[in-house]
């Protein structure tokens, strides 16, 4: 009986110590093998996000300067009749006045810049594209009904009071801002009637200072709505760094975010034969402006989180080298668009 009961002692402290410390490694193993999936899954989203970030940034600015400096038809901006009043306390001649002209411009590594109260990142580049859009979308044209302070669209074309539109066939252009739409009724119900009279408006309305036309715009003729947007790097509301567009000096608005940087060189044709001879990055110059035909665009897109990278080094296309030590995932886009309303296709 005693032998028996000497038995059932249990363990020893030896014994448990052991047990204790086997289990522990085994814990510490799986505990490794959560956090490297953690980690594995942290990297893949960050992965993830940049990839995503860096493609729509990329396709819509290459997208945009591919279809800037579109003015419809009319020859030059010389033809181009400008009836708004300049005068005007809503006219801005940073924007209207690039209205026909200087589609492609830009400034390069700023310092101090401020747009729309949002303060544009110190050394990253500005892009500014202009050019019209088809103010009816497509589903409307003028119609050969030309008086001295009105013409006519087909019913389906959504413009509206305000709107500032670029009237063109391929011999001239009016630039103006419609004072008022009237829907057509009774014998009038197949057209739609655009009014771009002289006299007040509603206050953010550029006014006219003329109505007189050229000439009568026939069916040959689109309605176009003009555009400047400026494109560049800030910090949004979180204190990350995002892109931003202005569009005709309104209020930015945030595009993309984890956008780090923003770099461009512009591709001149300096001997006019649809070639690009050299590139340079954005000057005051419009005339060398006027001779780009491709904007290189260079972005460094980062992670919204960090997933311990090393840091990461850039040196971008001026040359200049800029270290990364946030242990956020950095990559880096690059990109080459033909501006296809300038040179040959």
């Amino acid at each position: 009986m005693m032998n028996h009961m000497l038995k059932q002692r249990g363990l020893s402290l030896i014994e448990l110590m052991i047990a204790i410390l086997l289990s522990s490694l085994l814990l510490l193993g799986v505990l490794q093998i959560f956090d490297g999936n953690r980690n594995t899954i942290r990297m893949q989203n960050a992965f993830a996000r940049v990839q995503e970030s860096g493609r729509y940034a990329m396709d819509m600015l290459t997208r945009e300067v591919r279809m800037a400096d579109y003015w419809g038809c009319a020859p030059d901006k010389g033809s181009i009749r400008n009836h708004l009043d300049t005068s005007d306390p809503d006219y801005d001649p940073n924007v209207q006045d690039q209205y026909g002209a200087d589609g492609i411009l830009g400034q390069d590594n700023v310092s101090g810049v401020s747009i729309g109260g949002v303060n544009v990142i110190d050394g990253t580049d500005i892009l500014t594209l202009s050019g019209a859009s088809d103010a009816c979308g497509g589903t409307g044209r003028m119609v050969p009904s030309v008086t001295a302070a009105s013409l006519a669209v087909t019913p389906n074309c959504p413009v509206k009071e305000g709107q500032i539109v670029l009237i063109t066939n391929c011999q001239s252009g009016e630039l103006m801002t419609i004072t008022n739409v009237q829907d057509g009724t009774g014998g009038d119900s197949g057209k739609k009637t655009i009014v771009h009279n002289t006299g007040s408006l509603t206050v953010g309305f550029v006014e006219n200072a003329t109505k007189n036309m050229q000439r009568e715009y026939g069916a040959d003729a689109k309605v176009l709505l003009p555009y400047q947007r400026k494109y560049f790097v800030a910090d949004n509301s979180d204190g990350e760094r995002s892109l931003f567009v202005s569009e005709d000096g309104g209020t930015p608005q945030e595009l993309v975010p984890g956008i780090e940087d923003l770099q461009l060189l512009f591709g001149r044709d300096t001997d006019d034969d649809d070639v690009v001879d050299t590139w340079q990055p954005a000057v005051a110059d419009k005339t060398q402006m006027e001779q780009a035909l491709t904007v290189k665009i260079e972005m460094v897109v980062s992670s919204d989180n960090t997933v311990g990278a090393k840091d990461f080094t850039v040196t971008d296309i001026d040359g200049e080298s800029t270290t990364y030590g946030d242990r956020k995932l950095h990559r880096v886009y690059l990109t080459t668009a033909k501006v296809r309303n300038r040179g040959a296709m």
